[in-house]
């Protein structure tokens, strides 16, 4: 069975051994995920949401982990997809800080190696260059042209000294994501 309007797909019904109860709290024990328990499920941050034409539905991700659904919730291409525009936290009736629960959930996807392949490379990107995307000689032409600066240079060894202290590396070299 598929919902609609998310990208999560139940083949069967779930049965109790592949539910984690303490998953919620997992996401509650966390910084960014401290108001999960808090949501009575009214739909407010779906609703408000500018990524839900892109089938983010905050308030079915959050159902689904106060449930228990772990492996569903962590494998979702949904929790990535939050632009932080922060609308679903000011609209939030509970109070609940929906983009700062779906920060803690990603969290937790990249600690267990659920990482889709796109945002890894781009993290490697960012290891390597100190950037996401690599600065051309075209584009740098291109700008000269339309008489604007150069790219900012970046600090390449700041960025990989801060990122290696959070040992970014070894999440983002271990077996590839999703």
């Amino acid at each position: 069975m598929t919902d609609i309007n998310s990208d999560i797909e139940l083949k069967e019904p779930i049965k109790m051994e592949d539910v984690d109860p303490e998953f919620k709290y997992e996401i509650a024990d966390t910084d960014e995920g401290k108001t999960i328990l808090y949501c009575y499920q009214c739909g407010t941050c779906s609703s408000s949401c500018q990524s839900a034409c892109a089938d983010l539905y905050p308030h079915q991700i959050i159902r689904m982990a106060l449930l228990g659904l772990k492996k569903e919730v962590l494998n979702s291409k949904s929790i990535w997809i939050c632009t932080t525009c922060y609308d679903c936290i000011e609209r939030c009736p509970q109070g609940v800080e929906v983009a700062n629960v779906l920060f803690a959930i990603k969290n937790i996807a990249v600690k267990e190696n659920i990482i889709p392949k796109g945002f890894k490379l781009f993290a490697k990107n960012i290891f390597r260059m100190g950037r996401g995307a690599e600065i051309t000689d075209m584009q740098e032409d291109e700008r000269d042209d339309l008489d604007l600066p150069p790219v900012p240079k970046v600090d390449k060894e700041a960025i990989k000294k801060m990122l290696k202290k959070v040992n970014f590396e070894e999440m983002i070299e271990s077996k590839e994501g999703k």
